[in-house]
């Protein structure tokens, strides 16, 4: 996806139960981010506060079966810290790196400014593509949770995106349009990795 110039640091979560827009860090460790394009990342921005993804779990641990098919299957809470300052737009893609980057949800249209998708909601305004289980005859917008074979162990990088501009997609593009459309405009992303079943 990214340019061999891409920059990658690891990224871990920090505990989702500190709210990020009322400025707290949470008690897990701060990671990372990718740079795109070759850059650093570094900024007097980033320098302070790393831009980094929040989930309720720690990068590499166990997705909670709330989360999957064999739960509510609704997505998890969603908040960031630390988006660059020429953010205009924020994007989050799941997908199943153990299968061939299965597309669990793309969501675009997301507010710098309000680092904060509640559980199971989407944000007004937000933009979601298909997803892998959509067909013809039955297309499917939006989160679909993890639903690996029995006993098989599968690994789902979540990777949130800063973006330099808007989106000018419809719900219900392709997944591969909307991709296309952040790859185009991400200046900054910052993933984490979530198992399921859990190890």
């Amino acid at each position: 996806m990214y340019s061999t110039s891409t920059t990658v640091a690891s990224t871990a979560a920090f505990s989702n139960a500190t709210n990020p827009a009322a400025g707290g860090l949470g008690a897990g460790d701060l990671g990372g981010s990718i740079a795109i394009g070759g850059t650093s990342g570094s900024s007097p921005d980033s320098a302070v506060l790393p831009f980094i993804l929040n989930l309720p779990f720690q990068d590499g641990g166990a997705i909670g079966a709330k989360f999957t098919c064999t739960g509510l299957d609704v997505h998890p809470q969603v908040s960031w810290l630390g988006a660059p300052a020429a953010a205009v737009e924020m994007a989050l893609v799941v997908r199943d790196t153990d299968a061939n980057d299965f597309v669990h949800w793309i969501i675009a249209g997301l507010d710098p400014k309000n680092p904060l998708v509640p559980e199971g909601k989407v944000p007004v305004g937000a933009v979601e593509s298909l997803n892998g289980f959509s067909t013809v005859a039955k297309p499917s917008v939006g989160w679909k949770g993890p639903c690996p074979p029995a006993g098989a162990a599968h690994h789902y990088e979540f990777t949130l995106y800063a973006l330099n501009q808007q989106i000018e997609l419809p719900t219900g593009s392709s997944a591969a349009d909307l991709q296309a459309a952040i790859d185009a405009s991400a200046i900054q992303a910052t993933s984490l990795t979530g198992v399921y079943p859990g190890p």
